[in-house]
């Protein structure tokens, strides 16, 4: 199990406040007012706004949402946490890749607004990665295998977390992409199989496409093909 974090863009490296986010595209989501965060003026030089992402890396921490929920048994010691902005395009960008180091249980009591009231996940230190490194042009589908329309963090399983890594080691998801699904049977009596497939880029769109529309998961239609290609044979 791992867990995707979905941030907003920072162009100090999570590190310090935003130069001109008004001027900068990248910066869109902190003005869209439903993110919790203090947001920036548009005529900012060094932001004015107020976020946790300033601190991600250097502070190495970020907080469960909404305010006053915890972590769930997913969230646990040496999990892999994959870090995720959202591009302006609406597909996103993973940045960033660590492990977590603890998870608060109890809510933190602070005199800080913004740590108030909240329970933190932490991550062992690590930087972003180079950008020539980044994963871009991800859909929600590709990125945690449905769609994603609230909350800051999703949990994955194992496969996926391959996948990310596979992506991440690649460094572009238009190549030919081993996409491992676990092939479960309805049957108690029957075990399930873990299997590993090759797509390519305009196969996987196509699923990608398939999934959104019905609002299902890619595994879930690979699944349902596979059956279907044995009963036929």
């Amino acid at each position: 199990m791992a867990i995707v974090i979905r941030v907003v863009y920072n162009n100090k490296d999570w590190k310090a406040p935003c130069d001109t986010p008004g001027k900068d595209d990248f910066c869109w989501y902190c003005f869209a007012g439903f993110l919790g965060i203090k947001p920036p003026q548009r005529d900012d030089i060094i932001c004015s706004g107020d976020c946790w992402e300033r601190r991600l890396c250097k502070d190495y921490k970020w907080g469960c949402t909404p305010k006053g929920r915890v972590y769930g048994p997913d969230a646990y010691r040496g999990a892999s946490v994959f870090l995720v902005f959202k591009q302006p395009d609406g597909n996103y960008t993973v940045w960033g890749k660590t492990k977590v180091s603890a998870v608060d249980t109890e809510l933190m009591k602070s005199d800080n607004d913004f740590e108030d009231g909240f329970a933190f996940i932490h991550f062992n230190p690590f930087e972003p990665l180079p950008r020539d490194e980044w994963v871009t042009d991800l859909s929600d589908v590709q990125l945690v295998g449905a769609r994603w329309l609230q909350g800051r963090h999703r949990y994955i399983d194992t496969n996926r977390e391959k996948y990310l890594d596979q992506l991440i080691e690649r460094g572009t998801p238009e190549e030919s992409i081993e996409l491992p699904v676990a092939v479960k049977s309805g049957s108690s009596d029957i075990k399930g199989i873990d299997v590993t497939i090759t797509i390519m880029p305009n196969i996987y769109k196509k699923l990608e496409g398939i999934a959104t529309e019905e609002g299902r998961n890619i595994d879930e239609l690979v699944r349902e093909a596979i059956a279907g290609w044995i009963r036929n044979r």
